[in-house]
């Protein structure tokens, strides 16, 4: 994603998981010494990041 994106104002939302899933994320990101936000944000980046090169592909 482009730095400039670090600019914006950021917001919050929600994500429901059961139980198990969230300890074991929060677990692993600790063991990563980041926090599951950060981690979320980083995620969800690189998913969207991938989606953005697929369809510039699709439409070469």
């Amino acid at each position: 994603m482009p730095d400039d994106k670090k600019d914006e104002p950021t917001v919050s939302f929600r994500v429901f998981l059961p139980e198990s899933l969230r300890t074991e994320f929060k677990v692993w990101c600790a063991r990563e010494n980041t926090n599951m936000s950060e981690k979320a944000r980083t995620l969800i980046e690189q998913w969207v990041q991938t989606k953005i090169d697929a369809d510039k592909k699709q439409h070469q």
